[in-house]
């Protein structure tokens, strides 16, 4: 009993210490009484409290607060995500499946309430200093139909690469290269003087 009790203090514990080191805004739809939508995002990962290099784990939980009711047979919700840095191209990312995960069963499909995200970013390609990266939530009805789509502010991250030392090119061998046109030209002259003589003869 004594250890099951410390086990889940130690995981109440790093729970509390993750939510402290995450912060948690909630969207809502510009268009919210013509579509009524609106979710709560909780960002781990990046921080402006870390300095990344090489790679930055993108960790965050979104948990839809309102959502559309699916009513028809044919019809069905599908929440599409996206994040981008800077004024780079936007990438989408899918849910990762989790036991917590609360679904939504609709006809056609099985919509996540709770998703949850965690990817590790290649950041090699960004200039050292300060970047920002946002995150879009959507929701299609039927795949192709965009009922809702919302950015959240950006979150702001700092990056130091390490830069290596480029390695210093080989000089061009000239000093080789002459010593061998020079033997060249020496061969051609002799040569040309012995059959120079042969004719005088």
């Amino acid at each position: 009993m004594k250890k099951a009790a410390l086990a889940i203090i130690l995981i109440l514990l790093f729970l509390i210490l993750e939510l402290a080191n995450a912060e948690s805004v909630s969207y809502y739809g510009r268009d919210s009484g013509v579509n009524p939508a609106a979710f709560t995002l909780i960002m781990y990962s990046p921080s402006n409290q870390t300095v990344y290099s090489d790679t930055m784990p993108l960790k965050f939980n979104i948990t839809w607060t309102t959502f559309p009711r699916i009513l028809e047979p044919e019809q069905s919700l599908d929440g599409v995500y996206t994040y981008r840095i800077d004024d780079n191209p936007p990438v989408s990312i899918a849910p990762n499946q989790s036991a917590s995960d609360r679904v939504y069963v609709t006809p056609l499909s099985n919509f996540t309430i709770n998703p949850s995200f965690s990817y590790l970013v290649n950041v090699t390609n960004l200039t050292n200093g300060y970047h920002k990266i946002v995150i879009t939530a959507s929701l299609y009805i039927h795949s192709d139909n965009l009922y809702f789509s919302e950015s959240t502010l950006p979150i702001v991250f700092s990056v130091q690469n390490s830069t290596p030392t480029p390695m210093p090119k080989e000089p061009f061998p000239s000093v080789p290269v002459a010593a061998v046109s020079v033997t060249i030209v020496a061969i051609i002259c002799v040569g040309l003087l012995a059959y120079f003589k042969r004719r005088k003869h």
